[in-house]
């Protein structure tokens, strides 16, 4: 069952595709031109994707485990990927398989990309705002009723922050976003733990942070893929 409901989104993408391909066709004006002007739009998206993605065809032919030679022929319109070929292709460019046939997609997928960048960066900054919020409150709430300047809420809003940048890693995938946020971690964390325990005057926490900053480097930038 769950195969099956794998499969259904495929067959039905390839069938939109298939249907896409066969109104393109009709409206260029006979079957013989529209083979021709699709094969010419295909080929010139693949070379936009590949370069848009920096991969020069021996690259793409590596990911795709097909031969340089087959790329290129591909991208010079000599012949045109199958359905199944052009599935795997648009889903290596996570692109739609119908936008294949579009013309000028990578200007397409640059205003998509723009579009998911500036949604995924107002979720990012509304929910650390709401950590924010939060300590505002509680520092509100400390003066009015605790009678008590609990400045500390500010500073562990900090830490707070960077689990919450953390835990949006999902969206952003990028190593350097995760190694900077983690590092900005350790040493908020180890700050509000000073600052918190000021009048023990615990200076000696920070060395603490240096092997685990150490360690985090490595972790990021000598483990292999």
């Amino acid at each position: 069952m769950g195969k099956c409901k794998k499969t259904a989104p495929i067959i039905w993408e390839l069938l939109i595709f298939i249907a896409f391909f066969n109104i393109f066709c009709y409206y260029e004006g006979g079957e013989g031109k529209g083979m021709k002007d699709i094969k010419t739009i295909i080929a010139n998206n693949l070379v936009d994707l590949r370069k848009q993605h920096n991969l020069t065809q021996n690259d793409l032919a590596k990911k795709l485990n097909y031969s340089d030679n087959t790329i290129s022929r591909w991208e010079h319109a000599e012949v045109t990927p199958s359905i199944e070929t052009l599935q795997i292709i648009s889903e290596f460019y996570s692109v739609p398989l119908e936008s294949l046939l579009k013309e000028k997609i990578v200007e397409e997928v640059k205003k998509d990309n723009k579009n998911i960048f500036i949604n995924k960066l107002a979720t990012t900054l509304l929910t650390v705002s709401t950590v924010w919020f939060i300590a505002i409150l509680a520092f509100i709430y400390m003066d009015t009723f605790l009678n008590e300047n609990y400045w500390q809420a500010f500073i562990w809003a900090l830490p707070a922050s960077c689990l919450v940048l953390l835990s949006f890693n999902k969206y952003w995938r990028n190593k350097i976003y995760t190694f900077v946020v983690l590092s900005a971690f350790i040493w908020t964390l180890i700050l509000s733990l000073y600052l918190q325990f000021l009048k023990y005057n615990v200076y000696l926490i920070f060395i603490v942070g240096v092997p685990i900053q150490v360690a985090l480097s490595i972790w990021t930038f000598l483990k292999k893929e």
